[in-house]
């Protein structure tokens, strides 16, 4: 439910931003005294219904559109262009991608070869939700839609499951209500139950998909709520408390808070973008100012750019 809360605050903080002609948009940005340097694949958001993909030259913040995106959101690196969608439904290699259509009632669980143009469905029914893929599985969480006077619509997990990216059925992995949200080195990532709106502490639990055993992997008494999971099975767990706080977990359970701040400022947040070990975020915040954050083992958390005219999201790693 939180990704729905922050999209409607990124429409709301959209439709607040002045109209600026297309020859003239720009992100203007202003970069942190350690800025990593690149050109990071971005999302501009002049207004909600005509997103700009383009690269974010760090330092300085100089945005340039990028002509070929079409109606790309992501930059894949591995084929060096721009496809609908990242991680957690792009695979690790870049070289898939997981979606589903329908409706609240039903849908139909695709695999995309982003190279052959190839699109297979893997399973009906659901309604589906991907969480993730392999070599050999796309995993995907149920869910029902059910209608709520105090909340609205709400969706409601029925399990983790997973289908054969060849022919064959799908399996049911577990029978929970609980937030599976990412797939990553042989784990599926879980957080709180999707039909507790109010926001109880949660653990967040890692299953491992050989053996189908969950272990904790961390529980800080707190709204716990998974933001990315890289390649090697770290987590970084966002945490919401009398503060927030920002915690990378790895496969063996070590935790390392990695960045804290107020609920009021700028955090990091979803979409994410992933190289290896190194992770890319987005940001919320309560006021008009945005910022892109990058971590790496090296660095720890850094706020490379931040952005006061409008939205800018992540859409991918360094392109150069």
């Amino acid at each position: 439910m939180r990704v729905l809360a922050l999209l409607g605050a990124l429409i709301v903080a959209c439709t607040s931003q002045p109209a600026q002609s297309a020859a003239t948009q720009s992100a203007r940005a202003s970069a942190s005294p350690n800025s990593y340097s690149c050109r990071l694949a971005v999302i501009s958001w002049p207004s909600p219904t005509a997103p700009l993909a383009g690269y974010l030259t760090l330092p300085g913040g100089t945005f340039t559109v990028a002509g070929d995106a079409g109606s790309g959101m992501y930059y894949d690196r591995p084929l060096n262009r721009w496809v609908r969608g990242g991680p957690p439904a792009l695979s690790a290699d870049g070289l898939s991608y997981a979606y589903s259509e329908g409706d609240t009632s039903s849908s139909r669980l695709h695999l995309l070869d982003l190279r052959s143009g190839v699109d297979r469905v893997v399973a009906s029914g659901g309604p589906w939700q991907p969480v993730g893929l392999d070599a050999d599985w796309v995993y995907a969480m149920r869910v029902e839609y059910q209608d709520s006077v105090a909340y609205g619509q709400l969706q409601i997990g029925r399990g983790l499951w997973k289908a054969p990216v060849g022919a064959g059925t799908p399996v049911q992995l577990t029978s929970d209500a609980r937030y599976w949200a990412w797939v990553a080195n042989g784990g599926a990532y879980g957080a709180g139950i999707m039909s507790d709106v109010a926001g109880a502490p949660n653990d967040v639990v890692r299953m491992d998909l050989r053996t189908l055993q969950t272990t904790t992997s961390l529980d800080k008494h707190a709204r716990s709520r998974i933001l990315a999971v890289d390649p090697h099975g770290a987590a970084f767990v966002m945490t919401d408390g009398a503060d927030e706080e920002l915690w990378r977990v790895t496969q063996s359970g070590n935790a390392m808070q990695v960045w804290s701040g107020s609920t009021s400022g700028i955090r990091p947040e979803q979409p994410v973008a992933l190289a290896g070990s190194e992770v890319w975020f987005s940001s919320s915040s309560l006021s008009q100012a945005w910022a892109i954050y990058h971590y790496s083992p090296l660095a720890g958390l850094q706020q490379v750019a931040t952005f006061t005219d409008r939205p800018v999201t992540v859409a991918g790693p360094c392109v150069v």
